[in-house]
């Protein structure tokens, strides 16, 4: 089955508790939590006190996604805040074998991002360390954009390189995943869905979310 991690930097921070409780009825598996420095990617969003709010009112895993310039400088407090995933940026890391154990070190799951240009053979040799990958389908910073087609046969080549090498590592996918893209997303071999503003929240209404969430993970 699918997983799915709605995003939460598009949910209505005005009832975020009440969306919260709505998703978790209707047995999403993660919440995405965007982290932004406004220098590695021109925005902001989100803190370690919105997860520990979601925290207090659910007990619903929660991937943590560092778009940051200095990745490292903040594991040990993401952890803390309650993260299951600790996903950083490739681009980012100038020794990602330390930083993947760092995070595995504290009992957490090791993630890594890439952006729609990074070749994926930068990974080849640190799959020992990687528990996900993140593939980006838009550029890191905003939601809205248009999916970048050829992102989708990156996919495919991660699930070659990880079939080659035996492992077994998810295949999250971040950006404009909805009703349209989702199919061609999971057939390619992603198992982990980040659902933001375009497949939910827009879309659907909170009482719908029970039927939106199970297509999904359906598919």
């Amino acid at each position: 089955m699918v997983k799915v991690s709605p995003s939460v930097m598009c949910m209505d921070f005005m009832d975020l508790k009440n969306q919260i409780t709505a998703l978790d009825n209707a047995g999403v598996d993660l919440y995405h939590i965007d982290i932004m420095d406004g220098h590695y990617v021109p925005n902001f969003c989100l803190n370690g006190d919105i997860m520990k709010s979601i925290r207090s009112v659910s007990k619903t895993p929660m991937d943590v996604h560092l778009m940051v310039t200095n990745p490292t400088d903040y594991i040990q407090f993401f952890a803390d805040c309650g993260a299951e995933y600790i996903s950083m940026h490739i681009e980012t890391l100038d020794h990602p074998i330390r930083a993947l154990k760092q995070v595995r070190d504290l009992g957490k799951k090791a993630g890594i991002a890439i952006n729609p240009e990074t070749d994926i053979f930068t990974l080849k040799y640190i799959l020992d360390y990687i528990d996900m990958v993140i593939v980006m389908t838009v550029v890191p910073g905003f939601a809205g954009q248009t999916l970048i087609p050829s992102t989708v046969e990156k996919i495919r080549d991660l699930c070659r390189m990880f079939d080659d090498a035996g492992k077994n590592i998810d295949i999250m996918v971040d950006g404009q995943v909805k009703d349209s893209t989702a199919p061609m997303l999971v057939e390619a071999g992603a198992n982990i869905l980040v659902l933001g503003s375009s497949g939910l929240f827009n879309r659907y209404k909170p009482e719908e979310y029970s039927q939106a969430i199970k297509w999904y993970q359906n598919l």
